[in-house]
């Protein structure tokens, strides 16, 4: 006997038109809701079934959210303790 897992996703679904140079807008309800900012990067994949898949491409630090959530930063005491801790021959 296998349990098998179900999760049920949410799809929001939009017609846009694609400009004469190709361009298509992602709403920006949906950029607020990815994060997603000028500048940054998507990733799209084109699939056998006609399916082009776009989505935010993600910096290996932002893969976990909020990571350092509740981590406060180094004071410079600490910071330079960690310095001489880690490379004690360079003063």
């Amino acid at each position: 006997m296998t349990n098998k897992k179900y999760v049920k996703q949410m799809t929001e679904k939009i017609t846009q038109k694609v400009s004469s140079n190709g361009r298509i807008v992602i709403p920006k309800e949906w950029r607020d809701k990815l994060a997603i900012e000028d500048k940054n990067e998507v990733e799209m994949e084109l699939r056998e079934n006609k399916t082009i898949l776009i989505k935010k491409k993600i910096h290996p630090l932002e893969i976990e959210d909020n990571l350092f959530e509740g981590v406060t930063p180094f004071t410079e005491d600490e910071l330079e303790q960690a310095k001489k801790s880690l490379f004690p021959n360079d003063e």
